[in-house]
């Protein structure tokens, strides 16, 4: 005959061992594929330190570093946007994997005490990646 109180026990071991494997693979990375896009700022930005001026840029990630590349219209090449020889601007964002793709790039801003939109974080269009810069 089996013992009751043994198989009880059994039972509950293994639902704490089974609780633990997926609380570990529920906090293991997730590997974020790197994104490169083109984005258009209507007005200057504060991205980090750095004031990003209206105009056009690349903007790329590399696991949790986002970078600001400032583009320009070249005519030789038939107006192709290509960078300038202006410093890049990295900053450290943190990484969130959203449900669905984004439609469109949305940029989360608010207003330093001088008035000067300050990035929070960044949706690029067609990414399920949201980067949140991090100050």
């Amino acid at each position: 005959m089996f013992n009751m109180k043994s198989l009880v026990s059994s039972v509950a071991a293994g639902l704490a061992l089974s609780t633990t494997l997926v609380a570990a693979q529920s906090q293991a990375p997730v590997k974020i594929k790197d994104v490169r896009q083109e984005v258009s700022l209507t007005q200057d930005v504060k991205v980090g330190t750095t004031v990003l001026k209206s105009g056009q840029y690349q903007v790329s990630s590399k696991g949790q570093d986002l970078t600001f590349r400032r583009l320009m219209q070249d005519p030789a090449y038939g107006g192709q946007w290509i960078p300038t020889r202006d410093k890049p601007v990295v900053v450290k964002c943190a990484v969130t994997t959203l449900v669905d793709k984004s439609r469109g790039t949305q940029l989360d801003t608010a207003a330093d005490t001088a008035g000067v939109p300050v990035l929070k974080s960044i949706t690029l269009d067609n990414t399920n990646i949201k980067f949140t810069i991090e100050q």
